[in-house]
């Protein structure tokens, strides 16, 4: 006789969840950004350039945990969009070092804007406590990967 094993709904795991979550709100970024031209990929590697214009590729790479191929497309569409310009280091000709534009320092605020619409989205319903102990727990979750 054959054991059949019971599978259990996808909706009772953790990740499914996240999964499904991210999926979601990753559309939902994406939509809000389509209007300026950008989408969430993009917007991660603008993000670290706020932080710390001049990174190399390598440097963004890291901190995105992306392959070194993934962030050269990002940054070829993002130059060839003007967001973004490639110089080499005054100090190593081998290296390029990435700088935002006017229109790359200029966008922050539209880029801030949406990802603050997303984050009422997702808090929508929920208590300043509820709010922190989500965080809490997201941070938790994250941690125990780690």
């Amino acid at each position: 006789m054959e054991s059949k094993a019971k599978c259990e709904p996808c909706d009772k795991f953790i990740t499914y969840w996240l999964r499904v979550i991210y999926r979601n709100m990753t559309n939902l970024h994406n939509s809000k950004l389509a209007k300026y031209g950008l989408t969430t990929s993009q917007v991660g590697v603008l993000v670290h350039l706020w932080i710390e214009d001049g990174l190399t590729q390598k440097e963004i790479a890291e901190e995105l945990q992306l392959r070194p191929a993934s962030i050269t497309g990002l940054v070829n569409t993002l130059v060839s969009k003007g967001w973004i310009d490639r110089r080499e280091d005054t100090k190593d000709a081998r290296i390029n070092r990435i700088y935002l534009t006017e229109e790359g320092k200029n966008i922050r605020l539209k880029c801030m804007s949406a990802n603050d619409e997303i984050e009422a989205t997702l808090s929508s319903g929920f208590s300043k406590e509820e709010k922190q102990l989500m965080l809490c727990w997201l941070k938790k979750l994250n941690k125990n990967l780690l």
